[in-house]
């Protein structure tokens, strides 16, 4: 009976884990900065694993390292020449939010990230 329970419980959380492969869109916002930028993610989510790519629009497009899933916390990161990115967002239905940390050289920057499932 215990290992059926088992069963059950582990079949439920992954049917609860949430499928982002997709487009998503939206922006993020520097802490204390003056304006939001653009972010387009085109994902891929196999089991726990994401790859895919990011960046501000359909052209200039970076491949996602490191990518994994756990429930609805999506981390990865993407780098774009001197800058690295480190996201950690959370899936709720056809939004993702969270936090972003970008760190080049000289540099180590915080900023906020909303996005938006295409249909």
């Amino acid at each position: 009976m215990k290992k059926a329970i088992l069963a059950f419980l582990l079949l439920t959380v992954n049917v609860m884990a949430a499928d982002v492969t997709g487009r998503w869109s939206g922006q993020f916002k520097v802490d204390g900065g003056e304006h939001d930028v653009p972010q387009l993610l085109i994902l891929k989510q196999v089991k726990n694993q994401l790859t895919g790519s990011g960046g501000p629009n359909e052209t200039e497009q970076y491949p996602i390292e490191n990518g994994n899933i756990d429930g609805n916390r999506l981390q990865f990161e993407i780098t774009t020449g001197e800058w690295k990115f480190t996201y950690d967002l959370k899936v709720d239905g056809s939004t993702m939010k969270g936090h972003l940390e970008l760190k080049s050289i000289n540099d180590r920057r915080s900023a906020s990230v909303s996005l938006t499932k295409a249909q």
